[in-house]
Parts: structure tokens; C-alpha cells; sequence
């Protein structure tokens, strides 16, 4: 039976797939029970109860900004939920055995930066793990990262220049799967909850004038949704 989460459902609205792509990707992993884990951008964490209960991890959460994170220690203040950035860990060098970076890389202002900080943190063999939005159309994608789109739709990477980036950084790809279909129902979700996606951005901080080529770009773009396990071999 599932343990019942102590710090509510937000993951629902912010990270498609819920709970049940966390725990895929965790599977894939094969972590240690007692393995620290990091989830970055972890928000009020969800997922870091859900690893801490549910596979035995020593999870820990870190986020950018301190509303989340106090919603989160209000609700379980056993919870280890610390402020910082994803370009500069709070943790020390071969450290870690997993990263879990859900929705959040693609936010993140300096990919390369937090991508070499993953490396810096992870012991050898470490993995990270992404789920994120992709897009295959790189001109669209630039119309859309141009613009103020809310949470993982904006700064979106190809699959090939995620590939290249993780490289470069010292990774080596060891699984990939596209779930697009919760991509798919994290939009019809948000359309349900707020009319339209256009009324969703225009809450979170997107101008009317702007709205209406964020939409064109997206249609453009062909986006999906992934889960990938990076190893870290140097």
C-alpha cells in the first residue's frame, strides 16, 4: 500500500507524470536503499517524501526559491528541504549517488553550468536522472525560449543538443523513453482548471500580445516529454 504523502499533490500540477514517472525512473535506476538522492527544483517535495518512503533513499530537496520550500516544511518539517542553485550545489564534490532533476533543467538560466554541478556532486557511476519537455523543431523552439511560457515550457532542448550537453559534461546516456502522453494530459489538465492555455500563461506572467505566438511556436515545435537516466563516466 502506498504511504500516504504528507506534503499534498502538487507534483500533479507542476511535473507531468506524477509520482508514477518518479517511481519508474527510480526503478530504472537501481539505487541502493539508503542511496542520497537529490531531487533539484523540488518545489514543496513531493517527490522527496515519495523517495524517502516509498524506495528507502535518502532524499534530499533543494529549490531556488523559499515559498515552496517553507509550504513543504510546514506540511513535514522532518522533510530535508535546503535553498540553493542548481549552478552551485550546496554539496560536496563525489557525494552523491543519483540526481533527479524533474521539470526543472529546462528552467534552469545556465544548463552547462548545472549540468558540470551534477558531475562535481555525483560520485563515479552516479545517475541523473531528467524528465523533461523536448522539442524537435529547433527554429520553433527558439520563437518559444524567447518568450516568458510558465514552468518546463520554456528553455526547451532538442533531444540531439541534450545529448551533446550531457557529453560534454561527462555523461553517458543509458536510457531514454518518450512519455509524451503526460505531457499530453498535463495541458488538458491545466485547460480544464483554467479555460485555456492561454488564460494559464496570461496568470503566470505571459502578456496578451505575447500569448498568441507562444501558441503558434508550440504547435510548431512538436513537443514531447521524456525520462532519461544519464551515468557519469569522467
Amino acid at each position: 500500500m502506498m504511504h500516504d504523502l504528507h506534503v499534498g499533490t502538487q507534483v500533479d500540477v507542476l511535473h507531468p507524470g506524477g509520482l508514477a514517472l518518479t517511481g519508474r525512473a527510480v526503478d530504472c535506476c537501481s539505487f541502493s536503499v539508503g542511496a542520497i538522492v537529490v531531487d533539484v527544483g523540488c518545489g514543496a517535495g513531493v517527490s522527496v517524501d515519495y523517495l524517502r518512503h516509498e524506495s528507502g533513499l535518502a532524499a534530499i530537496g533543494i529549490d531556488l526559491s523559499s515559498m515552496p520550500l517553507e509550504s513543504g516544511r510546514h506540511c513535514n518539517p522532518d522533510l530535508p528541504l535546503v535553498r540553493g542553485s542548481a549552478e552551485k550545489l550546496p554539496f560536496a564534490s563525489a557525494s552523491l549517488d543519483g540526481i533527479l532533476a524533474e521539470c526543472s533543467l529546462s528552467v534552469i538560466a545556465d544548463k552547462d553550468r548545472a549540468l558540470a554541478e551534477f558531475n562535481r556532486v555525483l560520485r563515479h557511476g552516479g545517475r541523473l536522472v531528467l524528465t523533461d519537455v523536448y522539442g524537435r523543431d529547433p527554429l520553433a523552439i527558439n520563437s518559444i525560449n524567447d518568450a516568458a511560457l510558465p514552468f518546463c515550457m520554456s528553455g526547451i532542448l532538442t533531444k540531439e543538443s541534450l545529448s551533446d550537453s550531457l557529453s560534454q559534461n561527462g555523461f553517458s546516456i543509458e536510457c531514454w523513453e518518450d512519455h509524451s502522453h503526460v505531457l499530453k494530459e498535463f495541458v488538458i489538465k491545466l485547460i480544464m482548471e483554467h479555460g485555456s492555455l492561454q488564460a494559464f500563461c496570461g496568470r503566470h506572467g505571459a502578456h496578451a500580445a505575447d500569448r498568441q505566438l507562444d501558441m503558434t511556436a508550440l504547435k510548431r515545435a512538436c513537443l514531447g516529454y521524456f525520462l532519461l537516466i544519464a551515468r557519469k563516466e569522467i
